[in-house]
């Protein structure tokens, strides 16, 4: 069996999985980890290969070639091997997704305070996203309840509780963050603002416009063709980070 879930002083009996339990959600998430672990034959296919093939299958051809069958076909078995670990599509896409998340809880530097470990970690999860593009479109920002996005929530609540927010604030900060760095991933997903000639084209494009209806496109045309998402993020970070200390300042003000 996998670890049992901790149910004491609840006297709620642990909820079943079936047809119209939604995958990703707590009551899924929970049945899960009721649910026997399957014997495995030797040399048999595990839930990691399984996995580690979806990403690659979607780093080389996107999320709409992740289906049961390709993946059976990269992994050279059957489509009932893949059953034997999941029941269907939506439930291999909650588990990839959980697994990608778990990058966000990776250790930061020592000697760095709170808003330092806040950044370096929203940097590293966002780096890993566009390396993987086709999982970055699969994410639900309201999906996070796997042990790995768990552990990025418990590291998550620590480092904000641990800066003087309250749990429920820090929880909302917490929440913010993620879904700040998963938004700015997912609104410039197949862009390359970087590239020389895109940049040139965007300049002509503001050049080009009416300058009585567009005064400021026009006039700023060579600055703001060179603003790239890299400059959004670190920008957006850096107020968020601010708006999260003026929330700390408050909390110890109203504490003292």
């Amino acid at each position: 069996m996998r670890e049992p879930m901790t149910t004491a002083g609840t006297g709620d009996p642990p909820p079943k999985s079936g047809p119209g339990t939604r995958p990703g959600s707590a009551a899924w998430w929970l049945a899960r980890e009721q649910e026997p672990v399957r014997q495995r034959r030797r040399r048999s296919l595990t839930l990691e290969a399984i996995l580690d093939a979806s990403m690659a299958l979607l780093d080389t051809r996107g999320a709409a070639a992740l289906t049961m069958r390709n993946l059976a076909e990269a992994l050279d078995c059957t489509q009932a091997s893949l059953y034997r670990h999941v029941r269907n599509r939506e439930e291999l896409v909650t588990l990839l997704v959980d697994r990608t998340l778990g990058v966000a809880s990776s250790v930061p530097p020592d000697g760095a305070d709170w808003a330092e470990k806040a950044a370096w970690s929203a940097r590293l999860f966002r780096e890993h996203l566009l390396r993987h593009p086709g999982v970055a479109s699969l994410l639900r920002g309201t999906e996070r309840l796997g042990p790995n996005s768990l552990a990025g929530r418990e590291y998550s609540l620590e480092l904000f509780i641990g800066a003087g927010l309250s749990p429920r604030l820090a929880a909302a900060v917490a929440s913010s963050l993620a879904t700040f760095v998963i938004g700015s991933v997912h609104f410039n997903l197949g862009l390359d603002a970087s590239d020389s000639e895109e940049i040139s084209h965007r300049r002509l494009l503001y050049r080009s416009r009416d300058a009585a209806a567009f005064p400021l496109l026009v006039q700023h045309a060579d600055v703001l063709a060179e603003v790239g998402s890299d400059d959004e993020f670190e920008v957006g970070l850096n107020a968020l980070l601010t708006g999260f200390r003026i929330l700390i300042e408050r909390e110890n003000t109203t504490r003292d």
